[in-house]
């Protein structure tokens, strides 16, 4: 398996500082696993994911339903990790398996900030949000 077992199955911006800020993800995997969400800022801040409260909704859809729904972990009561003294850091907010039971090919994983992680204010605009295998596993 190798590297291509970590490669990410989603990466983009999603500015989690920002209320009301939507992310509609598309699930398309090639491994069953346990999967991470996670959030990135481009600097090792270890203080302002320390300070962070904020956390975000989260639901997965297939087949126009709704599967589960819930928040995820905030940065501050979770794992995070850089791969370099200069960042990026990154925090895993939540973890999932795939194939995500009762899903057809059409899972999609929303993430919404309804309860905005402000303590990344000045990084907005330069979060990542990735969907990977578990480093942890």
């Amino acid at each position: 398996m190798g590297d291509r077992y970590y490669k990410p199955i989603f990466e983009g911006h999603f500015d989690a500082a920002k209320k009301g800020e939507r992310l509609s993800i598309p699930i398309n995997f090639k491994y069953k696993t346990e999967y991470d969400l996670l959030i990135s800022i481009p600097k090792d801040d270890i203080k302002s994911f320390y300070s962070e409260k904020g956390t975000l909704n989260y639901k997965f859809t297939s087949k126009g339903k709704i599967l589960e729904k819930g928040t995820t972990l905030s940065p501050s009561n979770t794992v995070s990790y850089s791969a370099s003294i200069n960042g990026p850091l990154s925090a895993v907010l939540l973890t999932f398996n795939l194939p995500f039971p009762g899903a057809g090919d059409d899972l999609v994983l929303v993430i919404e900030a309804i309860n905005p992680l402000t303590a990344l204010n000045k990084y907005s605009g330069s979060i990542l949000c990735t969907v990977e295998p578990s480093l942890m596993k």
